[in-house]
């Protein structure tokens, strides 16, 4: 009968040790690296845009949700979103209007499949007030609250 050697002994353990040492080390970056992502695109607080000069955001639709819960721009400024569709064949769009009725619109692209990305530009009222946006093919699980001061 053959005896392990001791390298195999401790080899073994060894090598599981280093593997789940490894896979914790990847999560735990990848973590960092998603909130990082998160921090950057949601100053926060939910809210994106509302700088000095034109308002310049990218939205990430995912999971039949949007990252930003509020968009904020100054009254007749220039407003651009960009919407990162990352659901792979599922429609999505941006569209803005002035209240939750959704009666009237004030700018939005079209249905896209992802992934994808496209781009909405207009300029934002000129009076200061919450208006809305929503994903018109997902309004009740994707929208939010466009803020201009």
């Amino acid at each position: 009968m053959l005896k392990p050697s001791v390298n195999l002994k401790l080899g073994i353990p060894l090598l599981f040790i280093a593997f789940w040492a490894s896979a914790v080390a990847l999560y735990g970056g990848a973590q960092l690296v998603k909130q990082d992502e998160v921090a950057s695109a949601d100053n926060g607080g939910g809210a994106v845009g509302g700088g000095a000069g034109p308002t310049i955001v990218t939205v990430v639709a995912q999971n039949l949700s949007f990252n930003v819960e509020t968009i904020t721009a100054n009254a007749g400024q220039e407003v651009t979103v960009t919407l990162d569709n990352q659901d792979a064949g599922v429609l999505h769009n941006i569209a803005f209007y002035t209240d939750r009725s959704a009666a009237q619109l004030i700018a939005g692209g079209e249905l896209f499949a992802g992934a994808a990305s496209e781009t909405v530009s207009f300029t934002a009222p000129a009076s200061p007030g919450t208006l809305f946006f929503k994903c018109d093919a997902h309004p009740d699980q994707m929208n939010g609250a466009f803020v201009v001061q």
